[in-house]
């Protein structure tokens, strides 16, 4: 297994920049090494600030960002803003992003941008619902999967993936009492895999790596490594538990 992408999204969890310092202060503590790594993403008003902390142990970045140009756009932050600020990778298409009203061509727009501008870009894709029953139900899942998936790729060049990184995120899953299993996530994250090297060839392809977010916590984490082939995990709620956290990353590391 390679390095593990080991991404935080701390949404809007943490409520002021003492608690951001103490949370990342207490995770550093609790690593076993000092070359484990992993990304933050925070609001875009405090890229800039956390940035200047020169933490040793993470990277910033942002959760999303406005795909518009520069003109009148009250309470926008464009591409150029979250990188100036200091961001070094970026999320889009996540599902709550979408369900607020964001679609997929918009999506393509800023993941295209943001992979032309040679930053690391994260784009979550995944299905509302799923059922384990009958097989109609499980090949509309497969096709939602795709169509999500093409449509938010539909304007990107191959020469620019090796900075993209798919994050299957059912939305099921999300907050669930009982998370997706292993078996499940593999299925999903195969469709994916034969799909980018459909659209940009194998070569290409093997450049991407796919992650997978949805209620992980440090007892599961590595399971979707292992058994369904992730090359990482997009973790919520759970990154802002610090001893939950590092321990993900511990566990993470120490099975590499």
């Amino acid at each position: 297994m390679n390095t593990p992408i080991i991404i935080s999204n701390t949404k809007t969890y943490i409520k002021t920049l003492k608690d951001f310092y103490k949370l990342q202060n207490e995770i550093w503590i609790n690593l076993e090494k000092e070359n484990y790594k992993y990304y933050v993403a925070v609001p875009s008003s405090l890229i800039s600030t956390i940035k200047n902390e020169e933490y040793k142990a993470f990277e910033v970045g942002a959760q999303n960002y406005t795909g518009i140009e520069n003109g009148a756009h009250t309470g926008s932050d464009t591409l150029v803003n979250i990188l100036e600020a200091g961001a070094r990778f970026i999320i889009l298409g996540h599902s709550e992003v979408r369900a607020a009203g964001e679609d997929s061509f918009t999506v393509s727009q800023k993941v295209s941008t943001s992979l032309s501008s040679n930053i690391k870009t994260v784009l979550c894709v995944g299905e509302k619902e799923r059922s384990i029953l009958g097989d109609k139900y499980e090949s509309d899942f497969a096709t939602e999967i795709i169509k999500m998936l093409l449509e938010s790729l539909n304007s990107v060049n191959k020469n620019d993936v090796h900075n993209l990184v798919i994050a299957y995120e059912p939305v099921w899953a999300i907050g669930a009492s009982i998370p997706a299993t292993p078996s499940i996530v593999m299925e999903s994250v195969i469709i994916i895999r034969r799909e980018l090297a459909k659209k940009f060839g194998i070569d290409a392809a093997k450049k991407i790596k796919i992650i997978y977010g949805g209620s992980v916590d440090e007892t599961n984490a590595v399971e979707y490594i292992k058994q369904a082939t992730c090359d990482g995990v997009l973790v919520g709620r759970a990154s802002t538990d610090a001893k939950v956290f590092a321990k993900l990353i511990n566990n993470l590391y120490a099975n590499k």
